[in-house]
């Protein structure tokens, strides 16, 4: 349920005016040179739209990058696969809990609070949770391990009390529900007040979809709090009646335990979701399908996934793109002036979303930013994520605590054209004349969404196209690209004329190998959606 905005912005009006008159003075420069046959190279990205194909993920959308995702241990599977294979009536391998600090610090995907919560997944489905109000002492000692036990407890107490404003209703109630759960974990959900604990029993009560209701009320349940799905069980039938393909299997199984018993329709619609590629979803389909008298391990088919002998559970092969990595191909196609020429797959796939009611509420608005990026109409989902982007408030200033949510809403003002909102920002002290990647990210942001000014006023000091060269050499090629539209936006003395004429060799070594309109983010690896976008920034 999380959704991660990217650096995400319109085309840079100053970067692509130059594309521009590139185009007209080469135009010039040959009709005054006289007649004759005159070999034109291919404009810069001609074969991307094609080549996209080798980011095509198995749904129909982009994935990060083209490199596939191996078969390493990660802590969302480990989380969901323990406790899939505790259900399977079978021993489960020990945890060690060096391998599995192991996989907290190498997550970069999830917050500590997060990390903490699948931590405690990943032990209660062996036993080792907390109770009667007591720390679990494996999970404390893996987070200890990791580093981040006190970042964790903190993060997760400071979202209950107050939730993000810019979650969506169902993804505050889900984050809330895991965070009470790893409070609980760690021995202090006495920290939470009965205050709180009311406000998500409301909140569940009033939640239309089964699978945060579901967590919900099995974390209340846990500190002594009886809460209801009301809604969540009004017309419970309803999925019986619309058939299998009408309801994602996940839902399903959540309704299925929110009432307590199994139908026989529910049933067969959830025996194929048991050989599904996410293990939350074959966890809780195996859950739901053990329901009633004399379900048993043995009656259900074997786990599919497995659980290694250290413990760690590996993550699922398949190849899944996402909305921010499409986002970033979206944005790619538009500096290079394809985006009429976008891959059928992805717009087909793109209006299907738009269409789908089950659609997450936190992928709205991306999902609007992409289809506005390609000039497509993609339904009223898409509209709902328009009609969000203009109720984004962007806070007053600028924190640490705030800059996800201001980053996010900064985004999309800029993407839906809406302008320079009132927000103050100041960039923390950097060593030297170089801004940080987050620094860069966050002045680019302000002069994509029009706010000029202060992206001049940050930018006064710094080296920009003296950073981008280093950073070119160096292997980063989203720095150079966020350092060049920085100083773009700042417009101080321009841009030299010898940094364009060497740009396209200095990209030449970020090239894909075998996709030669895709870029890498260091040479010699694989095209990613970001790194290509980041090129096509520079080249436009």
């Amino acid at each position: 349920m999380k959704s991660r905005l990217q650096s995400g912005a319109p085309g840079r009006r100053h970067a692509l005016a130059a594309g521009v008159m590139a185009v007209v003075a080469g135009a010039l420069a040959v009709s005054m040179a006289g007649g004759g046959d005159v070999e034109r190279p291919e404009p810069p990205g001609s074969g991307l739209a094609a080549q996209l194909d080798a980011l095509r993920g198995a749904n129909d959308l982009v994935r990060a990058g083209r490199a596939d995702v191996g078969r390493d241990p990660a802590l969302y599977p480990t989380a969901y696969g323990r406790l899939e294979a505790a259900l399977g009536g079978g021993p489960v391998p020990t945890i060690r809990q060096e391998a599995l600090a192991g996989l907290v610090r190498g997550d970069m995907l999830d917050t500590p609070a997060w990390q903490a919560h699948y931590v405690c997944l990943a032990l209660t489905g062996s036993g080792h949770g907390g109770a009667g109000g007591r720390p679990s002492a494996d999970v404390v000692g893996v987070l200890e391990r990791a580093g981040l036990r006190r970042r964790a407890e903190t993060e997760a107490l400071a979202y209950l009390r107050a939730p993000d404003r810019e979650d969506d209703a169902l993804t505050s109630l889900a984050t809330r529900a895991a965070f009470l759960r790893t409070a609980t974990c760690l021995g202090v959900a006495d920290d939470v007040s009965a205050t709180t604990l009311d406000r998500l029993a409301a909140d569940t009560a009033r939640a239309d979809q089964p699978v945060p209701a579901l967590y919900a009320v099995e974390a209340l349940r846990a500190v002594g709090v009886d809460a209801r799905a009301a809604r969540a069980l009004r017309d419970a039938d309803a999925p019986d009646r619309a058939g299998c393909a009408a309801v994602d299997p996940i839902q399903r199984a959540a309704l299925a335990l929110l009432r307590g018993r199994l139908t026989r329709q529910t049933r067969a619609c959830l025996l194929p979701a048991l050989r599904d590629g996410d293990t939350q979803t074959r966890w809780l389909a195996r859950r739901a399908l053990m329901l009633g008298d004399g379900r048993t391990a043995s009656s259900l088919p074997a786990p599919v996934g497995s659980v290694r002998a250290d413990g760690l559970v590996a993550k699922a092969p398949t190849q899944l793109g996402t909305l921010t990595a499409t986002y970033e191909a979206a944005r790619a196609l538009t500096a290079s002036a394809r985006q009429a020429h976008a891959p059928d797959w992805l717009k087909k796939r793109l209006r299907h979303l738009g269409s789908d009611p089950a659609l997450e509420p936190s992928d709205r608005l991306l999902l609007a930013m992409t289809c506005r990026r390609l000039a497509l109409s993609c339904g009223p989902q898409a509209d709902k994520g328009v009609k969000e982007a203009a109720a984004l408030v962007v806070p007053a200033r600028l924190t640490e605590a705030n800059q996800r949510g201001w980053y996010g809403a900064m985004a999309a003002r800029a993407e839906f054209g809406l302008g320079c909102p009132r927000t103050s920002v100041d960039l923390p002290a950097e060593k030297g004349a170089a801004l940080s990647a987050a620094s860069l990210r966050i002045v680019v942001v302000l002069a994509d969404a029009g706010c000029a000014s202060q992206a001049q006023r940050l930018t006064a000091d710094a080296d920009l196209i003296g950073q981008a060269r280093k950073a070119l050499r160096e292997g980063d090629l989203t720095t150079a690209s966020d350092a060049v539209q920085a100083a773009l936006a700042s417009d101080r003395d321009g841009v030299p004329q010898a940094w364009w004429d060497e740009l396209p060799r200095l990209l030449d070594r970020y090239r894909d190998a075998r996709f030669p309109d895709l870029y890498a983010a260091a040479p010699g690896e694989a095209a990613s959606a970001e790194a290509t976008r980041a090129a096509y920034y520079l080249l436009a």
